[in-house]
């Protein structure tokens, strides 16, 4: 690596005892895997937590499936605060006794200068029954990743890569992270008539917002712990066919009751990633049924409820 390459950053290239970094050319892109982050700091907003990572869609190296584990402030947990903090994760599940040896890279494609820059771990890694994830906890710090004249995020876009070394033949996996703008209606209204009439386990008509379809799901007597105390509410992902292999919708929304005399809806608000193993989120204990039974809080009238979803944020993590 020319000695010009390190002052084109605003930080230093240092190597260490464990991880080496080095610059190439965009030409060669990333060979076995590639995440194209769009709207990144809208998706890192919309995370549950500040501790939690964006977790990549699954490719296969050497016959194995592996993800990307990627926290955009870092994980504390591992001393990883102010810096950018990635991983790489076994998908399959080894037997005792059984391992994995790996040489793994990560790549940050800089945008201004059409390079990666590598990061590469010069220890192997062993994978196996109790050690599933390996990665950098400060793989990059967060001042040089954001800083626009280090051409890593730009225009809040963003490209991670990842290279396994276990065996030469693999096929190159790519995939992005789309912010679906909300350009048409985002929120749903059911109106419920005679409730003290409806099952435990109730679900309202399907409906279709940003091209996928949905319904609300309450249980108006509760359910679990909460029965006979609080009302359930859920919102459901009903269209899953593309939703495999990792692919799946990062999402912010409002769940509501509302207020039939024009005060203050009930509101919650959640952020989930819907996918195949997790298709339905809400509250179990969204509100006690108590104050459904006083009238003055409008949110009970005449035997009418009005349930709402409103979606703020929606991201779509896919393999392309």
């Amino acid at each position: 690596m020319a000695s010009s390459d390190h002052l084109q950053y605003t930080f230093m290239i240092e190597n260490s005892s464990e991880i080496i970094r080095s610059i190439r050319s965009g030409e060669q892109p990333p060979a076995h895997y590639k995440l194209d982050v769009n709207s990144f700091s809208l998706l890192t907003g919309s995370l549950p937590t500040a501790s939690s990572f964006l977790q990549s869609t699954e490719f296969s190296v050497g016959g194995y499936r592996w993800v990307l584990q990627i926290y955009p402030t870092g994980n504390e947990n591992d001393n990883g605060k102010g810096h950018i903090s990635i991983y790489l994760k076994l998908c399959d599940k080894l037997k005792a006794g059984s391992f994995i040896n790996v040489i793994f890279r990560v790549l940050i494609y800089d945008q201004e200068r059409n390079k990666y820059l590598i990061m590469q771990d010069l220890r192997e890694k062993r994978f196996d029954a109790t050690n599933a994830i390996w990665g950098m906890s400060r793989a990059l710090p967060q001042t040089a990743f954001n800083a626009k004249c280090n051409g890593f995020l730009m225009q809040d876009r963003c490209t991670f890569g990842a290279e396994v070394f276990i065996i030469n033949t693999t096929i190159p996996t790519s995939a992005e992270v789309s912010y679906i703008e909300g350009n048409r209606m985002r929120t749903y209204t059911w109106r419920v008539e005679k409730f003290s009439e409806l099952s435990d386990d109730a679900y309202s008509p399907e409906f279709t917002i940003e091209g996928r379809t949905w319904k609300l799901n309450v249980c108006p007597r509760g359910c679990g712990a909460q029965k006979g105390k609080s009302l359930a509410l859920y919102l459901a992902l009903t269209q899953l066919y593309d939703l495999t292999a990792g692919n799946k919708l990062y999402t912010e929304y409002e769940l509501r009751i509302k207020n039939q005399f024009n005060g203050e809806d009930h509101c919650g608000t959640f952020k989930h990633p819907f996918e195949k193993s997790a298709k339905t989120w809400g509250r179990t204990s969204f509100v006690p049924i108590t104050d459904l039974l006083v009238p003055s809080k409008g949110l009970v009238m005449d035997d009418v409820i009005v349930l709402e979803v409103c979606f703020k944020q929606i991201f779509m993590l896919k393999n392309i």
